[in-house]
């Protein structure tokens, strides 16, 4: 099994930052559709995705808010992170094939509540595709 950064709030600094890499494949639409049940045609058929302002299938946008989920989850802060909540602006699509980098910075890390916040983008190449915050709850264990 992977391993989950472990990192305690009085460890994080502001300005702080983690990121990862993904290309989207058709298995990981696939898989989220199964998940989701979100079968939607503009994700799911390549003949009517043609036919579309988009030209070809584009990706969920919450499969993207998910991996946001993975940055919070396994790198900043890691296995003591409770996702409280996460906002998140879609600007451009996301194709199958696609290399995504998701980056995120620490804007602000309470002591008294012990939630930080995180604000994310999302690119592929040098397109910026969304971008939001989140409020995470670092746990003590």
């Amino acid at each position: 099994m992977i391993q989950a950064d472990d990192r305690q709030l009085d460890s994080i600094r502001i300005g702080e930052e983690a990121s990862f890499e993904r290309i989207i494949s058709n298995e990981d639409v696939q898989a989220f559709a199964d998940i989701s049940g979100d079968y939607n045609p503009l994700h799911m058929d390549d003949e009517y995705a043609s036919t579309t302002e988009f030209g070809r299938r584009i990706v969920h946008g919450m499969f993207l808010g998910a991996l946001v989920s993975r940055l919070i989850g396994m790198h900043l802060p890691g296995r003591r992170a409770l996702l409280m909540e996460e906002s998140i602006e879609f600007k451009k699509p996301v194709h199958i094939g696609d290399t995504v980098k998701i980056e995120g910075a620490v804007m602000n890390a309470s002591r008294s509540t012990g939630v930080m916040e995180l604000s994310f983008k999302i690119h592929a190449g040098e397109i910026l595709i969304a971008s939001g915050r989140a409020n995470i709850l670092v746990r003590d264990k």
